[in-house]
């Protein structure tokens, strides 16, 4: 047997030691007293069988049989998944106009333009060249997905008499999320919304405005509400873009909306917003996305105020992005294919159009294999591979391609003995009031 390299291994002051394998997820507490037993294991686990409870450390993965057991079952996991062709995700934008002017839009430069119903029924015709399709999953997107909301309709009824499995997601600034809409959530199989609202009504107002200038908190906190009480089925995911200009508003912000809006479907969490594409979405004085500043600022709200951010517990990947996978697409207005939502618009970097079916493999492949993770010596490496699962495909092909350096691990990384932490702090509170 072997002591596995994905075992991370970390005293903390307040627990003793923590012990996280990040292929198994095993999250294991040890007392001061016992951490000895322990070390003689790591150093001599060929002795595993004198050890306590070692079947439950051999089911863990806490102990292998040969060291490289593991990766080989994570790659087979990752590349089974990537190549699936029964399950087919599509992000879809049905306008790339938007009735907002945020203040770190990336899209501004780019022309509005709405779907029509040729390029819907070229969409049908491009899934049912997949003969091979049982389920469909769809993230509608924009711009903002609500002014043409006549496409969703259309093209969710199609989808629905498919024949497959099918659900939704959308990603919508909230504020045209009216009764009239909110009332076609459920039948249109949208069984999640991500709304942004980037911190108390003031501030968000001042983020993300009207293209006239005009407030917008309010009418989205109205329209939730109804969506809330005529849909007992949908979860919400509230975002908020963070940046060094809101970033100590957010605890006010939680609160206040946990005081407005009492829902267990609605989960909210912080985003970063950060200048991915040098087009100046958030400049470096307010950037807090690189390096362990996520992780810091997680630490930062739980600590000081309770707050428990549980997307960025440490969670195992099959992939990095649907855009590493081989049957997953983002379609623009005009039928334009893309491999990333961020490049909407991007002439460039359209990779096809489903109204004519082609597909530039050239361009395709980068994503696929190009800038694989999987075949990088450093991520083949590091335990934690399955955390990050190579990190952002974009990024590593910028690198690649443009002779870029950016930073594409996971940013637990830096901060992962704090965030066991507080991982297990989380724990026995949740242990503490389930037998309160």
């Amino acid at each position: 047997m072997y002591w596995s390299k994905y075992n991370i291994l970390t005293h903390s002051e307040k627990f003793g030691y923590l012990l996280f394998n990040t292929i198994s997820m095993a999250f294991i507490q040890i007392d001061e007293k016992d951490i000895d037993v322990w070390d003689a294991l790591k150093q001599s686990p060929e002795s595993y069988q004198e050890f306590k409870n070692w079947e439950y450390l051999v089911k863990a993965r806490v102990l292998v049989e040969q060291p490289e057991d593991d990766l080989n079952i994570y790659l087979v996991d990752v590349l089974k998944n990537r190549y699936n062709s029964a399950d087919v995700a599509l992000s879809i934008l049905p306008t790339r106009g938007c009735n907002f002017g945020c203040i770190y839009c990336y899209e501004k430069d780019r022309p509005m333009k709405h779907m029509d119903e040729r390029t819907e029924r070229s969409i049908i015709a491009f899934l049912r060249a997949n003969s091979n399709m049982k389920r469909l999953s769809v993230v509608w997107y924009g711009g903002e997905p609500l002014i043409n909301f006549q496409s969703i309709e259309r093209l969710s009824k199609e989808f629905l008499h498919m024949g497959i499995s099918y659900s939704a997601k959308m990603v919508t600034n909230g504020y045209l999320l009216t009764p009239e809409v909110a009332d076609k959530i459920e039948s249109l199989a949208i069984r999640n919304i991500q709304i942004t609202l980037d911190g108390p009504e003031p501030i968000h107002n001042q983020r993300r405005m009207l293209l006239g200038g005009q407030p917008t908190y309010r009418t989205i906190m109205d329209n939730l509400k109804y969506l809330l009480g005529v849909n007992k089925t949908v979860t919400i995911d509230i975002r908020t873009n963070v940046d060094r200009r809101n970033m100590e508003e957010y605890d006010t912000f939680y609160q206040n909306f946990k005081a407005e809006i009492v829902d267990s479907r609605v989960n909210l969490y912080p985003g970063f917003v950060s200048d991915l594409l040098s087009s100046e979405c958030v400049s470096a004085e307010h950037n807090i996305s690189a390096g362990g500043y996520k992780a810091q600022f997680v630490l930062d709200v739980y600590n000081k105020y309770g707050i428990e951010i549980k997307s960025f517990l440490p969670k195992y990947r099959h992939h990095s992005c649907v855009a590493s996978k081989y049957w997953a697409f983002v379609i623009g207005p005009e039928g334009e294919i893309y491999k990333c939502w961020r490049m909407v618009g991007n002439k460039h970097q359209e990779i096809g159009n489903v109204n004519n079916l082609k597909i530039d493999m050239a361009k395709f492949s980068r994503y696929i294999t190009g800038a694989d993770y999987t075949l990088d010596p450093k991520c083949l490496a590091c335990e934690f591979i399955t955390l990050c699962g190579g990190g952002c495909p974009l990024v590593r092909m910028r690198n690649k391609y443009e002779g870029l350096t950016m930073n594409h691990c996971c940013p637990e990384k830096s901060h992962m003995e704090r965030l066991m932490e507080m991982h297990y702090d989380m724990y026995l509170k949740q242990k503490t009031a389930k037998h309160g």
